[in-house]
């Protein structure tokens, strides 16, 4: 056997660059740096190994996840409209004791129905909704099982930044129109007693909170409840708006035709604007700036219970004016939104 000759180390070369990484791939950093996103990922949380990422959706389809059952959108209407009627009961008997004792009413009024509104029964009232929007909270997390952000928006967080663009379009429209129907209703000398007084600081402290749990209850979660039994955009936006607008209206009592047809007007327009926008933040602007506003004409007037009531013959065609300002206050926030390109398809969590 012949042994081979000894070999001379070879002479130093650098060392070979590093191959470039795929496209859509960044290598990690250093130690402590954050870790690159996976291929195709826009930087978000990544999906558990195995899990399938659901596509982009918009607002009223973010329920139908592979998850999804039929009876959790059905769990989640009923249980809502049974905690509106449940916390609306006890609040309101416990706002009417509160009156007999300040001697707000009498127990002949309510013997005979003939119950004004108080600032007590208007907080009974605004507490109901905000209570019941805690319910939908609940429901959102662990029913139908998604982050509490994804119930803001789409993108899963409150978008402050669109919501004040929005509330420089709305505000100001606001202003012009509840000033015309304090000019067209002259109201006269203002009347700012105790009474008064009580209903601006309810008011000004829980009607933002009461307007924006409509929307968190009825275009948050019940359009989404129902638009999850059906598949695509189209059908689960039709289905979602038809069911809310329909339970929003009910949710008010009012026996008037005329004011029934307007609560339809606006549960459907604060519908599509939810899904033009993709979030809650406009829908719940307008619906605070409306509320906020009038109730303070309302108040300054001595009229809240008469802007209140909602009884047969309360309405009529001046209604329609209403009707058409909030359809328009929609439509123009969602030509804004279109022309700033707001995010309005986002996909729903992978673990939903």
């Amino acid at each position: 056997m012949t042994s081979q000759p000894p070999r001379r180390p070879a002479p130093w070369q650098p060392d070979a660059p590093p191959a470039p990484a795929p496209s859509g791939v960044r290598p990690p950093g250093p130690a402590g740096w954050p870790a690159a996103p996976y291929p195709g990922h826009s930087g978000g949380a990544v999906p558990p190994s195995g899990v399938p990422t659901p596509p982009p959706v918009t607002y009223a389809e973010f329920y139908r996840t592979p998850r999804n059952r039929w009876w959790k959108g059905l769990t989640s209407i009923l249980v809502l409209c049974a905690a509106v009627l449940l916390f609306s009961v006890v609040l309101t008997f416990g706002a009417m004791g509160i009156d007999l004792v300040l001697g707000s009413t009498t127990m002949d009024d309510l013997a005979s129905g003939q119950i004004t509104m108080t600032p007590v029964l208007l907080l009974a009232s605004n507490l109901t909704l905000v209570l019941s929007a805690v319910v939908a909270l609940l429901l959102h997390r662990y029913l139908h099982r998604q982050p509490i952000g994804t119930l803001h928006s789409v993108l899963g967080r409150f978008r402050w930044g669109w919501c004040g663009r929005a509330a420089l379009v709305v505000v100001p429209l606001f202003v012009v129109y509840v000033g015309l129907v304090a000019l067209v209703e002259a109201p006269g000398a203002l009347s700012l007693d105790a009474t008064a007084w009580a209903f601006l600081a309810v008011v000004l402290l829980t009607t933002p909170l009461q307007a924006a749990s409509e929307e968190y209850i009825f275009r948050g979660v019940i359009q989404r409840s129902a638009g999850s039994w059906v598949s695509g955009t189209v059908p689960s936006l039709v289905l979602g708006t038809g069911v809310s607008a329909v339970l929003f209206s009910v949710a008010h009592f009012a026996t008037d035709v005329w004011l029934i047809v307007y609560y339809l007007v606006f549960g459907i327009a604060m519908s599509l604007l939810t899904q033009a926008t993709g979030g809650l933040e406009a829908a719940s602007l307008v619906h605070a700036a409306n509320n906020v506003m009038l109730f303070l004409v309302a108040t300054a007037a001595g009229r809240m219970s008469e802007g209140l009531d909602r009884s047969a013959g309360a309405g009529g065609p001046f209604m329609l004016v209403p009707m058409l300002v909030i359809s328009a206050i929609a439509a123009v926030l969602i030509v804004l939104a279109h022309r700033r390109g707001l995010v309005h398809r986002a996909a729903p969590p992978a673990t939903a």
